[in-house]
């Protein structure tokens, strides 16, 4: 009956927690990043779109809370995130040119608001940059952003935004299959 209820409350409260995110501004976050207005890739057959806002994040972290040491730091690093966006998009003949002016756009507006590249790969198939930025007072990371374009299969733009722990960040691509994050995993 327990699991029935929470099944209950889960399919109650996460359509409201989704209602509420569309109205919540996380653009004055500073970790943050504008993508711009990604709709124009959306004409391939593989599209995906991941919007998960601070409420849905606390939910998954006291959901994924345990009694093993996994478990519990997965949940901390959960519940101080804000948001996670995630993009992919079919990289076709048609849409290869903008998405790599997308890209190197979205590279130099990074590099000019103090975010630092950790990982730049770039191949004549593959570009992909991994930025992260930090809170100058802190010298914590609240924002990490990934671009990724591989001109044989897709494209991806990942954000996530809050307080960021590096050492257990890639663990979320387990949870989350978030394109990028598998090589920051060092426990694999």
């Amino acid at each position: 009956m327990k699991n029935l209820i929470k099944i209950f409350l889960i399919l109650t409260i996460i359509p409201l927690m989704l209602l509420k995110a569309q109205d919540e501004d996380y653009s004055n976050l500073p970790g943050y990043v504008n993508f711009g207005d990604l709709s124009v890739f959306e004409g391939g057959d593989e599209v995906t779109e991941v919007l998960i806002d601070h409420n849905l994040l606390k939910l998954v972290a006291k959901f994924t809370e345990g009694r093993n040491k996994k478990d519990k730091e997965l949940s901390e690093l959960i519940g101080g995130l804000k948001l996670i966006r995630v993009n992919t998009f079919e990289v076709s003949p048609s849409n290869k040119e903008q998405l790599v002016a997308r890209v190197k756009k979205i590279e130099k507006d990074l590099k000019n608001k103090n975010w630092q590249r950790i990982v730049r790969t770039k191949s004549k198939d593959e570009i992909t940059n991994i930025f992260i930025k930090t809170d100058n007072k802190t010298d914590k990371i609240v924002g990490l952003a990934i671009m990724s374009l591989d001109s044989l299969g897709e494209a991806s733009f990942v954000n996530i935004v809050g307080n960021i722990n590096m050492e257990t960040i890639g663990k979320l691509s387990n949870k989350f299959d978030i394109p990028g994050l598998d090589s920051l995993d060092n426990s694999n």
